[in-house]
């Protein structure tokens, strides 16, 4: 086994595992997405004490095991409980973000600053709800950080800037956006007003901090189903905490 590693983390998921253990991933901030098993979690008073709750920011010691598809847990050390999102709304959106970023990442392939993005993202909703701003901005920083970066200015067929009036069509099989000219009808298209595209542009590029007070506007719902339709080329299975949020809606 090799020496005691500890790293920042944030806990995505926990399941029980046996009569007493628990298998916990995390995405930390030095080694990406780790996933480990947790000996004696259920019992523990000291080593795991109420640090194991997805959503919990934690400082986290392991040991990677040559071999083994499980790091060994040593202990977890609560930093911010999970408890801060026990409103229900706030805890469907954090975990739709945590949800998120567990899909669209992978074991032992760190992506840098995204421990940055989530933490950040968690952050916010504390502070406050979300807002739809807030939310499409989280979604285009997490698509370019993972190296899906939309390109949201060219038509991905023709490379001819995109137009900011008229509509604009999303190929929803490959998840780049398309002119007027290039959207065959008949396609795996999803049109939405060219008008969403500046203020998107600038979500992507803003502190999430300063994503929250923009206004989207009578473009929030277009700007909604782009993002989506972006995520959904790369997401492998349906988010759970969609249903959730769906079911918290007024």
């Amino acid at each position: 086994m090799s020496a005691s590693q500890s790293s920042p983390a944030i806990v995505l998921r926990a399941r029980p595992y046996g009569e007493s253990d628990k298998i916990v991933s995390f995405l930390t901030r030095d080694l990406g997405k780790l996933t480990g098993i947790a000996k004696g979690a259920k019992r523990s008073r000291r080593r795991f004490v109420n640090s194991l709750d997805p959503l919990a920011r934690v400082h986290v010691h392991f040991r990677l095991r040559p071999g083994a598809t499980l790091a060994f847990l040593e202990s977890c050390e609560l930093l911010r409980p999970a408890t801060c999102f026990s409103e229900p709304t706030r805890f469907a959106y954090a975990s739709y973000l945590t949800e998120l970023v567990d899909q669209m990442t992978v074991e032992e392939h760190p992506v840098r600053e995204l421990y940055g993005l989530l933490d950040e993202g968690l952050l916010e909703l504390e502070q406050a709800p979300p807002t739809s701003a807030l939310l499409r901005g989280f979604e285009l920083q997490l698509l370019t950080r993972t190296g899906y970066e939309p390109q949201l200015d060219r038509c991905g067929s023709c490379q001819r800037p995109l137009d900011a009036e008229g509509m604009v069509f999303l190929d929803t099989a490959h998840g780049t956006l398309c002119c007027q000219s290039c959207g065959r009808p008949g396609g795996p298209l999803l049109a939405v007003t060219a008008r969403v595209l500046p203020p998107l542009v600038l979500l992507k590029r803003s502190p999430l901090a300063d994503c929250r007070p923009q206004s989207l506007g009578a473009v929030a719902t277009d700007a909604a189903r782009l993002t989506g339709g972006l995520l959904a080329v790369h997401l492998p299975r349906p988010l759970r905490s969609v249903k959730l949020i769906e079911q918290l809606a007024p």
